[in-house]
């Protein structure tokens, strides 16, 4: 049986100019699964208040992240999909965005292969991200003869926490902290329920990575958009708190991000830093995600096989 894998990411703009980062935020705002609001009302929003403003306002943020080959998620995204194929020799190796091409249409149009493992490039399942994939993919396989499996979640695998461990491992060697802070990307409060909800498949990566770690750790969650109560506490709120707190020294991990992107270069990095540099803290540290790491190939090798 040939088989394929095809990985999946969120897309980026083409370039940093309002023009392109107003056509991906057209296409990514327009998804109920993302913002799942009625249409009469978000329309009119998302066409008259956003898509005229945040183009313009984003984009020298997105300008201060671009790398020489484009996009950072898009960078990182390709290396991990030729790492991947890689370690799977025997196993032709795609990649595809939600919102930007290639489109998963695109990506496996024409394969020639008679079975799909999906891997959404997103460790925790959320119906924002993860159930367009679900659509797109199931669409494309009307009338195709492969057939597929998806990879609900994968913030567990045996590969994945390892891989954070030994990297945690390092960066406490190299210098003290006094708390390790997990920020996940938050989702809206109503959108979270279920045996195997967000906040509690955070959780269980949070412990997992932790476990053996004799250091105070919390959880907190970032980019909130749009109105309504979202998963608390908010990363940027819990940096203006710590340094009140006794924390100086700090080490941010994130891995609900599997690559740099605007989130965690800007975000993160900028925002959230300066915040606790600001409100007296000494030392902020960021551990960077899978990206391009010589033993992603791994990691999501594991992944599939364990699909």
């Amino acid at each position: 049986m040939k088989q394929g894998c095809l990985i999946v990411a969120l897309g980026t703009p083409d370039a940093p100019t309002p023009e392109r980062i107003r056509e991906f935020l057209r296409s990514f705002l327009s998804d109920r699964w993302v913002v799942d609001f009625p249409r009469f009302l978000w329309k009119p929003i998302l066409h008259g208040i956003v898509l005229r403003v945040r183009p313009k306002k984003v984009a020298p943020l997105y300008r201060h992240i671009w790398l020489e080959d484009g996009s950072p998620l898009e960078v990182y995204t390709r290396a991990q999909r030729d790492l991947l194929a890689a370690a799977l020799p025997d196993i032709e190796v795609r990649h595809a965005m939600s919102y930007t091409s290639p489109s998963v249409a695109e990506a496996v149009a024409g394969w020639d292969v008679d079975h799909i493992t999906v891997i959404p490039m997103y460790p925790h399942y959320a119906p924002s991200t993860t159930n367009t994939i679900i659509e797109q993919v199931d669409a494309a396989a009307e009338n195709a003869r492969w057939r597929h499996k998806l990879v609900r979640s994968w913030g567990t695998a045996e590969g994945f926490i390892g891989w954070y461990r030994s990297r945690l491992r390092d960066e406490l060697t190299a210098e003290d902290v006094d708390r390790v802070v997990f920020s996940y990307h938050g989702v809206p409060q109503r959108k979270v329920h279920g045996p195997d909800e967000y906040r509690a498949q955070c959780l269980a990566t949070t412990e997992a990575i932790m476990a053996g770690f004799d250091i105070p750790h919390e959880v907190s969650f970032q980019s909130k958009f749009g109105p309504g109560a979202w998963l608390s506490p908010a990363t940027v709120d819990r940096m203006s708190q710590l340094p009140g707190e006794g924390v100086k020294r700090l080490l941010l991990l994130t891995p609900g991000f599997v690559a740099d992107c605007i989130e965690t270069l800007d975000e993160l990095d900028l925002l959230n830093r300066d915040t606790f540099l600001a409100a007296g803290g000494e030392s902020f540290r960021r551990l960077a995600p899978l990206n391009d790491h010589p033993e992603v190939g791994a990691v999501l090798a594991e992944v599939f096989r364990t699909a």
